[in-house]
């Protein structure tokens, strides 16, 4: 307590900061680790049952209430601020599948509907470690999509058409349908790296000129008598407030990854 006591303010400031970022953290990962669900635009979605459908709820940009509904006919809904997708409905269809695409043997035709509306219509092959690969009728790739948001505050795809960003992607849907594989976020080893660097940064403040002599002491005589220059004390608050921003980005990683 003695040490805490004669410590600057900054280095109580960071040291308490510190503290609670470990305590927060650690709360929060727990909570994270805790959740099984659908993964979907980095958020957990939870599987839950309402009749005889199953309702995937997450959050999207940590503050939209938004849910998957899978009936039991694998018909699916989605659900996002205020605003209500599908139903999609989806059947196989061998001639949908395109002729001329690589690995055409392995994909299953599938004709993808919100309604009347065709949304997707081509090859799906499940490839393992990728997920579902999407190719269009027409050869194209449907995997990935790329859009932007222009100046005007619309969001547009790589044709330069206005798309809705909350619509869910094809892919999800599809996946929804066959039954998804459960995952937890959280990297338990980012975690325990980040509560480590906080505890060495705090060793680090409390015995500065401890650990400073110890690296002295094999190289000079008296370094009892030695003191540190204004160089090596700026030096030190460099590191302390490095290591607490590597500290914050671990934590940040363990519960995004």
């Amino acid at each position: 307590m003695e040490r805490f006591k004669d410590l600057g303010r900054y280095q109580k400031a960071l040291l308490i900061g510190m503290a609670l970022m470990v305590l927060g953290f650690t709360a929060a990962f727990f909570v994270t680790v805790s959740r099984v669900g659908f993964p979907y635009m980095d958020a957990i979605f939870v599987p839950g049952q309402e009749g005889d459908a199953t309702v995937y709820s997450g959050r999207l940009q940590w503050w939209r209430q938004a849910r998957f509904t899978v009936s039991a006919d694998k018909t699916v809904v989605f659900e996002c601020g205020g605003k209500t997708y599908g139903p999609y409905t989806a059947r196989e269809d061998p001639t949908a599948v395109p002729k001329d695409a690589d690995g055409a043997e392995n994909m299953t035709g599938v004709e993808l509907r919100a309604g009347d509306e065709i949304v997707f219509r081509g090859g799906v092959e499940n490839s393992p470690g990728l997920g579902l690969l999407l190719t269009n009728e027409d050869g194209t790739s449907a995997t990935f999509t790329v859009t932007y948001t222009t100046s005007d505050g619309f969001t547009r795809d790589e044709n330069g058409e206005i798309v809705d960003p909350t619509e869910p992607y094809v892919g999800a849907i599809l996946e929804l349908m066959a039954g998804p594989e459960l995952v937890r976020k959280g990297h338990w080893s980012l975690w325990l790296v980040g509560v480590l660097v906080c505890v060495f940064n705090g060793w680090s403040m409390l015995f500065a000129d401890e650990l400073f002599r110890w690296g002295l002491m094999f190289t000079i005589r008296n370094v009892d008598k030695v003191e540190p220059t204004d160089l090596e004390i700026a030096g030190r608050y460099v590191s302390w407030t490095a290591l607490a921003g590597l500290a914050l980005y671990l934590f940040v990683m363990a519960l995004s990854l």
